[in-house]
């Protein structure tokens, strides 16, 4: 003969369900903005940084935009990122990346990825070489109401650099 259930552990049974359908609500609602976030960082690297579409840039960058790690001697504003956009691309045409993977939780997304380009523009301060670059970076984007707000990344110009200094 079963027991009866007490009123705290019944309690307890449907608070514990409650949570369950909550949790499972919460995983199946943020599955589309989670991907949607990604898209607008995709959208970024392969339309932006590769192809030039600088009207993409002006939709997708929020106005009060901040990059928290500004590329030395750029503001770390929207501007800021534009003319590093555009320095990179004069200097190395061409320039694209190949995204590794992209991670993304709540507001945030990471790109680990790895940049393809020939000197063929001056960059800082160095004259065209004509060599093949590769480097790698990773980023996180903060995405709010489907543009970008803050940026923070890790990029290894240290390795760009020694690919274009003389030999």
């Amino acid at each position: 003969m079963s027991q009866p259930i007490s009123s705290t552990c019944r309690g307890f049974l449907i608070a514990l369900a409650l949570a369950g359908s909550v949790t499972q609500a919460f995983a199946q609602n943020t599955g589309a903005p989670l991907e949607a976030n990604k898209a607008v960082v995709r959208t970024v690297i392969e339309e932006v940084q590769r192809d030039g579409n600088f009207a993409n840039f002006e939709k997708l960058f929020a106005a009060s935009y901040v990059d928290r790690t500004a590329f030395p001697g750029f503001a770390n504003d929207r501007e800021g990122t534009r003319n590093v956009y555009l320095t990179l691309r004069k200097a190395f045409p061409g320039f694209r990346a190949v995204i590794h993977r992209q991670v993304a939780e709540g507001d945030l997304v990471t790109s680990h990825k790895t940049y393809h380009g020939k000197h063929l523009g001056e960059f800082n301060g160095v004259a065209p070489t004509g060599r093949d670059i590769t480097f790698e970076a990773i980023d996180i984007m903060r995405v709010r109401d489907g543009q970008i707000t803050d940026h923070w990344g890790v990029t290894d110009i240290g390795s760009l650099m020694r690919q274009i200094s003389a030999r």
